[in-house]
């Protein structure tokens, strides 16, 4: 018997879907098709975890006849729904690292509003409190920095490693991670509403622009911290789109970009806009922060405008890029 008769063979005679198998190797489904369909064979580290799967020998399952053995009575029937591979826990922490670090890229203008009007009410020479409120602002966007980038590392490694996950939330776990979510964004708008209140108010009664200005930002980073986590939750219960998104990129060849799937392509080009388009925001708020005769206090538009932007860019490339 074949490899692939062979595989075929066992996986059915546990009454496992090519979904579960898949996730517990660590490949995609689209994988497990191939293999048992001759179109391709896996890797040797794969084709021992299969033995291991299996309890048989790497000889048995390339060139042996399976198909007389009898099922191990040990062996489960069929794979329940669990969380295998952390996905969870992964989740989560995505959730929290990415949300927070947006968080910390607000902040850091809040910060350095405050610092700056901290310094006019204390007497504080304005050049003192200019560059404290600057250390502060750089210290936050390298916090940012440090939980974003590592976040991104270890969660494109997790996708890479689990390209396809079986679906384990229960209706009850969608339910309540539904009502967080809502929570979540009904709390950061009216964080994010109370911070322009506070704002209008403080200029009005007090013509404090520069506190104004921290305060509101200070609590635009809460609201939009509190908006992002909860909707990074709700998005990771969304398993099958995890699982098509995986298989997608894992279908990019790495060295002919002229066989990109149409979503890789889209990504590709709306990655490139965004990443430009905040490199110049970033240039043009370093500008507006230090360069003589371009100082302002609304430096930190640049970034929000910047995130606009890239909105904009994206969705024009989902509209126009061509789906073949």
């Amino acid at each position: 018997m074949s490899f692939r008769t062979n595989l075929s063979y066992l996986r059915m005679s546990r009454s496992m879907t090519q979904e579960q198998l898949a996730m517990l190797l660590g490949v995609s489904r689209q994988s497990v098709t191939k293999w048992e369909s001759g179109k391709s064979t896996p890797e040797m580290d794969k084709l021992l975890k299969l033995c291991e799967i299996f309890s048989c020998t790497l000889d048995e399952l390339v060139c042996g006849d399976l198909s007389g053995r009898e099922t191990q009575p040990s062996q489960p029937e069929a794979l329940e729904p669990a969380d295998l591979c952390g996905y969870d826990e992964e989740r989560t922490g995505f959730a929290w690292s990415i949300s927070l670090g947006v968080g910390c890229f607000i902040l850091g203008p809040a910060l350095l509003c405050l610092i700056q009007s901290a310094g006019d009410v204390l007497g504080i020479a304005a050049k003192t409190s200019e560059t404290a409120g600057a250390i502060g602002l750089l210290a936050l966007v390298a916090v940012g920095l440090a939980l974003i980038i590592p976040a991104s590392m270890r969660h494109a490694a997790f996708v890479k490693d689990h390209p396809y996950i079986e679906d384990f939330y229960t209706a009850q776990e969608r339910e309540q991670c539904q009502e967080s979510f809502i929570r979540h964004l009904v709390g950061g708008i009216l964080l994010i509403l109370a911070g322009v209140g506070i704002c209008i108010l403080i200029e009005s009664l007090l013509a404090k622009d520069t506190l104004g200005a921290g305060l509101l930002l200070g609590c635009v980073a809460l609201g939009v911290w509190s908006i992002i986590y909860g909707s990074m939750l709700r998005g990771g219960m969304d398993i099958d789109s995890y699982n098509s998104q995986s298989a997608e990129f894992a279908e990019i060849p790495v060295a002919n970009d002229g066989g990109l799937t149409p979503k890789g392509r889209r990504d590709r080009i709306a990655g490139g806009l965004c990443g430009a388009i905040m490199l110049i925001a970033t240039i043009a708020g370093l500008v507006m922060l230090f360069v003589p005769g371009y100082a302002t206090p609304y430096f930190w538009l640049a970034w929000p405008i910047g995130g606009l932007l890239c909105g904009v860019a994206s969705n024009l490339t989902s509209a126009f890029v061509a789906e073949g």
